[in-house]
């Protein structure tokens, strides 16, 4: 884990137990101390800042930490989420990705059984019924002969950081034909380990049509209390270029997905706020595109959810096997809000204030 990430979840366990204008302040000062450089790199990415004066760069940088202030968003979601277009009562229905934090943390903080999605593996164990392919783990080096099994069976594997989230970290691998080979892609995978391997899945035509180099999932998130199981989005992520994953912070989009059809609804958005119509790489259309095997997909939802019931919130990753239909990619209890609302334009706090309530 990064110092700024240490520093995340410190400040998380901090705040948990404040509420109302105390923690509302807490959030806003914890997360000022080290935004000023990240407001400038985002007025630098999502405006026309050459031609921008000091005076203009000045009055931005007050309107962004003003709104993070009010709304507990960081300075991207003030690009992304339009808000100088936005009237104030506009703009409280975005759910800030602050707010968004201290939600999933208070829940996953008090329920054991949510940690288990902060590691790749134990995700795996649980949910294995539902992955249809083989993943191991390399953490020491008793792990050759397991690993060397494993490579020889499958050629190629993807490799993941067990803690990793938006893609950071993953890359695909090529198995060496020779045991003097495997040794050495072992001790490779030694010096970052511990790693997760998985086993490729075969995407079928319906996705990889879209962008054949990554494997393009859909992001289903549920909420699930009781008998009760809320939709609170559904979109589709696209990969872009050469890259292997289909995340936003590697390069990719995403578009919102009607979830009673699996039909594409909305132009793809990118997290550095730029709109696809039509993908740069193979010129498929984007809104109008309709998801393979639709119900399946919901049904597995439906049987998913009832497995760790006690963690309420989870944003879950599928792929489209060509073999095996609708596979998991790996669940995310503290899951961000971010896709639904750029790749709509619209703010899910009515969903959100019914389901996790309000800080």
């Amino acid at each position: 884990m990064t110092v700024r990430g240490a520093i995340r979840n410190a400040a998380k366990h901090l705040v948990l137990g404040m509420h109302g204008s105390v923690l509302h302040e807490a959030l806003y000062l914890g997360r000022r101390m080290g935004a000023p450089h990240e407001i400038d790199d985002c007025i630098d990415k999502f405006s026309k800042s050459e031609r921008m004066s000091q005076d203009a760069r000045k009055r931005l940088r007050h309107s962004i930490q003003r709104d993070m202030r009010t709304h507990l968003i960081i300075p991207a979601e003030y690009f992304l989420y339009d808000f100088p277009s936005k009237s104030e009562a506009q703009k409280r229905e975005f759910v800030g990705d602050m707010e968004r934090t201290v939600l999933c943390a208070r829940m996953y903080n008090s329920v054991p059984e949510g940690m288990v999605f902060m590691d790749k593996m134990k995700t795996y164990q649980v949910f294995s019924a539902f992955f249809q392919r083989e993943v191991i783990e390399v953490r020491a080096s008793t792990d050759f002969e397991s690993y060397k099994a494993f490579a020889t069976r499958h050629g190629a594997y993807m490799v993941k950081p067990p803690a990793s989230s938006r893609g950071e970290g993953i890359h695909k691998a090529e198995a060496p034909h020779d045991d003097k080979g495997l040794r050495e892609a072992f001790e490779a995978l030694m010096q970052e380990a511990p790693v997760v391997l998985e086993e490729l899945i075969d995407q079928g035509e319906d996705m990889a049509r879209l962008h054949p180099q990554s494997v393009n999932t859909v992001r289903y998130a549920t909420y699930c209390e009781g008998d009760r199981i809320t939709t609170l989005c559904c979109f589709v992520k696209i990969g872009c270029g050469s890259s292997v994953v289909d995340n936003g912070g590697a390069g990719g989009f995403l578009a919102a997905v009607d979830e009673d059809t699996g039909v594409v609804t909305t132009p793809g958005r990118t997290e550095f706020g730029k709109t696809v119509d039509v993908h740069p790489d193979t010129g498929v259309g984007i809104v109008g595109y309709q998801m393979p095997q639709w119900d399946e997909l919901k049904k597995i939802v439906s049987q998913l959810v009832r497995v760790l019931p006690q963690q309420k919130y989870v944003g879950w990753d599928l792929a489209f096997s060509g073999t095996k239909g609708w596979v998991l990619v790996e669940g995310n209890s503290g899951g961000q809000f971010v896709g639904p609302q750029i790749s709509t334009g619209k703010g899910i706090r009515p969903l959100v204030q019914a389901t996790f309530g309000s800080l």
